[in-house]
């Protein structure tokens, strides 16, 4: 006899410790600049200044915890008071790529100058940024160039404690923004640990990376700054953002460049749960 009872709903799993947000997390750090000390450099030579502090710091802040896969970088014109201009330069949007990047990584902006590099590191990062200060560009009267934000959106990212979240050689999070529980995320084993990416149905890598020129924060330590720059670090998978193992290692990160003369640029940015 052929059962003709209606038949149940497929249970859902149940939710996962662990999840992908569509709204980040953020840290927002910034840096200082005083130019009284080098009152006769060329212009060019200070935006080479703090393009290489803002390089080494996201090198800094990636060492053991982010693999970029990609790095971005715009430039602007800016007038004598360092205010950008409405008009860009050409080849304004530059877009540095590896072997290992994404199949479809793609520039934020429109336009991109694409270079390709082995392997995107501090070194290959700096390499860009010089090649970009020095293209040959005419600049507008009352004109200069200046480099305006650095960004690295496709990452992979640390897996901490991967021995408690991999069974069966399989990482399963739940993927709060498009609504999908047990999403299984790609990773892999290098040099003693376990790295993750996006998987394929989001669109959110674990952390998003921009640097780019600010106004600063007004802090009572009687200093005077010439010129600020701001780093961004987004977190959009709660590994790293929930108190943990994960949430060391960017706190430990975080603290790297506050050693090196960073400061949070507001109270809401500072790293350590309360």
């Amino acid at each position: 006899m052929r059962d003709t009872r209606p038949s149940q709903p497929p249970v859902p799993p149940e939710p996962a410790e662990h999840y992908i947000f569509n709204d980040s997390q953020t840290i927002v750090l910034e840096r200082g600049f005083q130019w009284e000390s080098a009152p006769d450099r060329n212009p060019v030579e200070l935006e080479r200044v703090t393009a290489h502090c803002a390089v080494r710091a996201l090198a800094e802040l990636c060492e053991g915890l982010v693999r970029p896969m990609t790095f971005g970088v715009t430039r602007n014109w800016v007038d004598e008071h360092d205010w950008p201009a409405d008009d860009k330069p050409p080849r304004w949007n530059w877009f540095l790529t590896t072997p290992q990047s994404p199949p479809d990584a793609h520039a934020t902006y429109v336009d991109p100058q694409v270079m390709e590099t082995p392997m995107l590191d501090e070194r290959s990062m700096l390499t860009a940024v010089d090649r970009i200060l020095d293209d040959p560009c005419e600049a507008p009267e009352g004109k200069r160039m200046a480099w305006e934000e650095m960004r690295v959106d496709h990452t992979w990212a640390r897996l901490p404690e991967p021995a408690r979240h991999i069974a069966n050689d399989e990482l399963r999070i739940d993927d709060h923004d498009n609504k999908l529980r047990s999403v299984l995320i790609p990773h892999e084993h290098a040099h003693g640990c376990t790295w993750v990416t996006v998987p394929k149905p989001s669109v959110w890598y674990p952390f998003l990376l921009s640097v780019h020129k600010s106004l600063g924060t007004v802090y009572p330590d009687g200093l005077e700054y010439d010129e600020f720059i701001e780093m961004t670090i987004g977190v959009h998978w709660s590994f790293w953002w929930h108190p943990g193992e994960g949430r060391a290692m960017l706190d430990q990160a975080v603290d790297r460049l506050l050693q090196q003369g960073w400061r949070h640029a507001n109270p809401q940015s500072r790293s350590r749960s309360q």
